[in-house]
């Protein structure tokens, strides 16, 4: 028997015959223990070994094994031999070798080759090729012939004689193209004028540095300071507001002319506003402390020690219902994983120690004994022991 390395899924067969007389076949078997060895390793017990009873009338006796466990080969390997025990209290032990190999080619299409030896490859690295599909290493030959592209010193040398499908002028061996469209958008005809450009096209930002600078320091200029421009009304500027008295009081929210009469009238309301705030302190009555800001500034204080203490409170559970009950908490801690050895919880535990030390058991006499959960309805240990009561494997069902 021969099985590619890493497969999971391939079963062997074997012939179970009574212990006693090594040829009665035996049927209905299980608890079988399997040991397995790999290329001369150490003999372990298989897992969870699925063993299958093919047919009792039929194939009477005959059982197949499951080879799942420790199937891959070392890297450095082409083949390993893989040797397999069975054994079971009621049959003679069994023994089967098989090679666990590596394929020289996976799973996948297979390579079409034609009668002059040509292969038909569909893709390379994963990915699926067509005809015009060129490596990043193909090289392409220089030439002038139809087809083929003069490539002197790796340069690429085109002789262009359309644009955009159109025959073009080539005056002074130089190619003349008509461009009406600029970024997309057509130049206006004519003239250069504001319509020309868009709105913010032209901003001094626009400008290389001190451009700008640079025109007004050669250009004849008309505005000079002291001449064209001057800060007085009437002269070289206009286009200014004269404001009369009035006018200038309306512009600064004079209602007279008389700012006494303004003064005054603010003084009555000052009297106003102090009234009201003698009412707000009548309301608040006398602080406790020096004064109103300093009864701020304790509870200020407190807000603060009480801060501290609720900063360290967790952000969960968020209120009160999110606050586990003792069932809750216990639950928790029965099922938490790996809370006893890895792979096994609390409630498990309980459940394997209590069949072990209540459950009912058969078997003690044996090549195996099995222990019974506390309400009767399962195998919760089924131990493989020798004619000492020694261990020698153990299957549990915690769950």
């Amino acid at each position: 028997m021969r099985i590619p390395s890493g497969k999971t899924d391939q079963a062997i067969y074997f012939v179970a015959v009574d212990s006693t007389d090594l040829k009665t076949r035996k049927t209905g078997l299980s608890s079988f223990t399997v040991y397995r060895s790999r290329n001369g390793g150490t003999a372990t017990v298989y897992t969870t070994p699925t063993i299958t009873e093919l047919s009792a009338a039929n194939m009477p006796g005959v059982y197949s094994l499951l080879i799942d466990e420790d199937t891959t080969i070392a890297s450095t390997s082409d083949a390993e031999e893989y040797c397999v025990h069975i054994t079971q209290a009621s049959m003679a032990p069994v023994s089967r070798v098989i090679e666990l190999f590596r394929r020289d080619t996976t799973s996948g299409t297979t390579a079409l080759v034609d009668a002059n030896g040509r292969v038909d490859v569909i893709k390379i690295a994963g990915t699926t090729q067509t005809a015009r599909d060129l490596g990043a290493s193909v090289l392409l030959s220089s030439g002038t012939g139809t087809g083929q592209v003069s490539l002197a010193a790796g340069i690429a040398a085109v002789n262009v004689t359309q644009f955009g499908g159109a025959a073009g002028t080539f005056a002074s061996g130089r190619p003349e193209v008509n461009t009406t469209h600029a970024a997309g958008t057509a130049w206006n005809s004519g003239a250069i004028t504001a319509n020309t450009f868009a709105a913010g096209a032209i901003t001094a930002a626009k400008f290389a540095a001190n451009a700008l600078d640079a025109v007004w320091s050669t250009t004849t200029r008309l505005l000079t300071a002291g001449t064209n421009i001057v800060l007085a009304k009437g002269t070289g500027v206009t286009g200014f507001n004269d404001l009369d008295a009035a006018g200038v009081r309306g512009a600064v929210g004079l209602a007279s002319a008389n700012l006494d009469t303004q003064l005054s009238t603010l003084s009555g309301n000052d009297t106003t506003i102090n009234n009201n705030v003698l009412a707000v302190n009548t309301k608040l009555g006398a602080p406790a402390g020096a004064s109103v800001s300093a009864d701020i500034a304790a509870i200020k204080s407190d807000t603060g020690a009480i801060k501290a203490k609720t900063d360290n409170l967790p952000a969960a559970p968020a209120a009160v219902g999110d606050i586990p009950t003792a069932n809750q908490n216990a639950d928790a801690l029965l099922d938490r994983a790996s809370g006893i050895e890895a792979g096994m919880t609390p409630r498990q535990g309980f459940r394997l120690w209590s069949a072990a030390l209540l459950g009912k058991a058969n078997g003690l006499g044996t090549g195996t004994a099995i222990f019974r959960d506390t309400n009767d309805t399962k195998d919760r240990i089924n131990a493989s022991v020798d004619q000492d009561g020694n261990r020698l494997a153990v299957i549990l069902d915690p769950n």
